[in-house]
């Protein structure tokens, strides 16, 4: 694997959605509320606030978390 310079790396909160069914959060710091109609994931610069139904964490890795289910709003808080 290739090593990629500090200086490249980004360190920003990178949120990917899709559709309404799915969203990606890169570079999350924790996960501060989880509830099927609320989650919270504190970021470097802020709190992402999902809300929805049947919100479900399909996968956390170090860097990373995968969100599923019914999704009404993304929200940047502080």
């Amino acid at each position: 694997m290739m090593d990629i310079s500090p200086d490249l790396k980004v360190t920003q909160p990178t949120v990917t959605l899709v559709s309404n069914t799915f969203i990606k959060i890169e570079n999350y710091l924790s996960i501060i509320t989880y509830d099927t109609d609320l989650i919270k994931i504190k970021t470097k610069v802020k709190t992402i606030k999902i809300t929805g139904d049947k919100l479900l964490l399909k996968y956390i890795e170090t860097e990373e978390i995968g969100i599923k289910g019914i999704i009404y709003s993304l929200e940047y808080v502080d």
